[in-house]
């Protein structure tokens, strides 16, 4: 019984990784539209630059999570 509860775990974190990796693909294209529409905007540089760096922080942090989410699934 328990080798049925292992593939079920299994493939439930495979279908939550391709999720996560589709997400994370439509938040840093979502971020690049938005800055590009900032920048056309934008009345001085000191915004895009903010925002940059935050939207390259919350990027970042996403890959990171992404490749610690397929660390722990490619060691299983």
């Amino acid at each position: 019984m328990s080798n049925v509860l292992n593939v079920v775990k299994l493939r439930n974190a495979k279908s939550d990784f391709k999720m996560l990796v589709v997400l994370a693909f439509f938040l840093v294209a979502i971020s690049f539209f938005a800055i590009g529409f900032v920048y056309a905007k934008a009345p001085e540089i000191g915004i895009l630059v903010k925002l940059l760096a935050i939207m390259g922080t919350v990027n970042i942090a996403m890959v990171f999570y992404v490749i610690r989410k397929f660390n722990a699934l490619s060691n299983t």
